[in-house]
């Protein structure tokens, strides 16, 4: 009898080992369909010649234009604008009051960021301009940020430096340090 027994035994091993074989294929099969079911769920929505109008209460507030853009359906829902963008914002009475240009941007719609990056310059219309290489602005917190090296330039004086927090239209603004400041006649500034 011991020797039925250790048949069995054998038996009963060799039947779990192939079970497990099977069960290893069958999951290493599952996880393959499941990669291709997750990208094809993956889409991507591209567009040329972008225009589009910010409004708040039927006030119109932005245009933004870009020659390309794409609108990613995923676990992370984003537009990003790896050609460069445009931005006017207007005033209540749909007066350019600033503008903005970056390289390359991306929105993320449910946290309520924007980043924008590489050759970031934000004018204002009296003149006042902010260039970084990243730039962040958080919509839902009405502020713009970065850890970044800044130059700020104004009428009378350029000021370099490092980090950068204002409310969002650049009129209270903090800077972590003060690396350099330029001082300048207004009659110079004006021909930048």
């Amino acid at each position: 009898m011991s020797n039925r027994l250790h048949h069995i035994t054998a038996l009963k091993k060799a039947a779990a080992l192939i079970m497990g074989c099977f069960f290893f294929m069958a999951c290493e099969n599952s996880l393959d369909q499941i990669r291709q079911m997750q990208q094809q769920k993956l889409s991507v929505d591209e567009v040329k010649g972008v225009t589009s109008f910010l409004s708040q209460a039927g006030v119109v507030k932005a245009k933004l234009t870009a020659p390309y853009m794409l609108r990613y359906f995923d676990s992370v829902p984003r537009v990003e604008f790896p050609r460069s963008l445009h931005v006017d914002f207007y005033d209540d009475s749909t007066r350019i009051k600033s503008y903005l240009n970056a390289k390359k941007a991306e929105y993320y719609e449910q946290q309520g960021r924007v980043i924008l990056r590489d050759s970031v310059v934000v004018i204002s219309i009296d003149g006042d301009t902010l260039k970084t290489d990243e730039l962040f602005w958080e919509q839902n917190l009405h502020k713009l940020y970065t850890t970044r090296d800044v130059e700020i330039r104004q009428r009378t004086k350029t000021i370099f430096g490092k980090g950068f927090e204002s409310d969002e239209q650049l009129k209270n603004f903090k800077l972590d340090s003060i690396t350099g400041i330029l001082l300048v006649g207004a009659s110079k500034f004006a021909g930048n």
